[in-house]
């Protein structure tokens, strides 16, 4: 079984939003990455899209769900400072998903690296180098409900 973490997009900068963070978008930038991230999903069997509220993230993973006719499932699990509820998150999908389909978090920096630091310390081999950049995204393999691997795709998918 397969799950891809993409962190959002780039974003309106923090210091020039005055708003709550939480509804802060993505920017121009951030609008072409979205579709590069849709472009990277096309031949992926998507079975679910778990997303942070945030509106960044919605934004970012949506052109995905419309492409794959998947319904984005908002999760406060994703939400930033959530580190410990994502890992409860994808042990609870990796025990329950078959190794068919994908499964598609979007969430925020400090989540997802928390996240690649926990599944590292349980025993994923990462064989390239590893990061967190805006519109970036983690391949993570599981087999036998354990982690195997992780394959970090920076920001212009490569």
């Amino acid at each position: 079984m397969k799950i891809f973490v993409v962190r959002h997009a780039s974003t309106i900068e923090r210091f020039t939003w005055d708003g709550d963070d939480s509804e802060r978008p993505i920017d121009k930038e951030g609008s072409s990455q979205s579709l590069m991230i849709a472009k990277y999903f096309l031949n992926t069997n998507i079975s679910s899209i778990f997303c942070s509220p945030a509106v960044r993230c919605q934004q970012t993973i949506w052109p995905t769900a419309q492409q794959s006719n998947t319904k984005i499932e908002l999760s406060n699990s994703l939400s930033e400072g959530s580190t410990s509820q994502t890992n409860d998150l994808v042990e609870k999908l990796v025990q329950m998903e078959s190794s068919e389909a994908a499964s598609i978090f979007c969430s925020h920096g400090d989540v997802i690296s928390e996240l690649i630091r926990s599944l590292t310390l349980k025993g994923m081999n990462i064989p390239k180098r590893k990061g967190f950049a805006k519109a970036s995204i983690w391949e993570l393999s599981f087999l036998n409900g354990k982690i195997e691997s992780g394959f970090y795709h920076e920001s212009h998918l490569s």
